[in-house]
């Protein structure tokens, strides 16, 4: 029972870091079919501009541009990501606290028990009684990593669904502006060189957000 518990509580612990490991690979995935080398830009016709790109592999007219966002930046500004991870480490601190309560009542009905076998003076029936009560515990573990299975499946998938918003976004804002995005990121150096004229990460972080906010307080209306 306690190596149950303290595999519970470790695979508590790998979901929460999960959560930020799949926010920071967000720049290697984005660009992982790309080899970047160092950005330039050229001039080209401005009827080029009027081309939208409605989906990544839609081939349009070429405009000659290369643009880059700093992944770092949006792990880090983002109002998404903050309140994802701000809601995992809720929900981590309340499986944390019932799994110690948990822990602790396991302690004390299995000292309990054992008292009480070695005196030998306790009837059977009151033996029966507080085995029942040491499976329930078991049991109420098992759930417990249940629970957390379900935890990290969840961040998963809000992961992949932050992952592919910033990638429609991406789709919508870039409206044929630019041939290619690269991502950049200090933990991830795919790109060795860049133009930081080229940096178009604080114009995406802003709208990114603006759009995240606005879609929060419209679903706190409709609640």
């Amino acid at each position: 029972m306690n190596k149950t518990l303290i595999g519970v509580n470790a695979a508590l612990a790998i979901a929460v870091a999960f959560l930020f490991y799949k926010v920071n690979k967000i720049g290697s995935d984005t660009d992982s079919d790309s080899k970047t080398e160092e950005v330039r830009e050229t001039k080209t016709p401005e009827a080029s501009k009027q081309n939208t790109l409605s989906t990544p592999g839609e081939a349009v007219t070429p405009t000659g541009k290369i643009a880059f966002i700093n992944i770092d930046i949006i792990n880090d500004q983002s109002e998404e990501i903050k309140d994802l991870v701000a809601e995992a480490k809720r929900s981590k601190a309340a499986m944390e606290g019932s799994i110690e309560r948990l822990s602790m009542d396991y302690q004390r009905k299995m000292e309990e028990y054992q008292a009480s076998a070695k005196a030998g003076i306790a009837p059977e029936s009151e033996m029966q009684a507080k085995q029942k009560e040491i499976m329930a515990i078991e049991k109420e573990a098992q759930n417990k990593q249940i629970q957390i299975d379900n935890f990290t499946i969840a961040i998963n998938e809000k992961n992949m669904a932050f992952q592919q918003g910033l990638k429609n976004f991406l789709v919508k804002w870039n409206a044929g502006r630019y041939d290619y995005i690269f991502s950049y990121s200090e933990a991830v150096p795919t790109m060795l060189l860049g133009n930081a004229s080229l940096d178009v990460t604080k114009e995406v972080i802003t709208l990114v957000n603006e759009d995240y906010l606005k879609r929060k307080e419209e679903n706190k209306k409709k609640k």
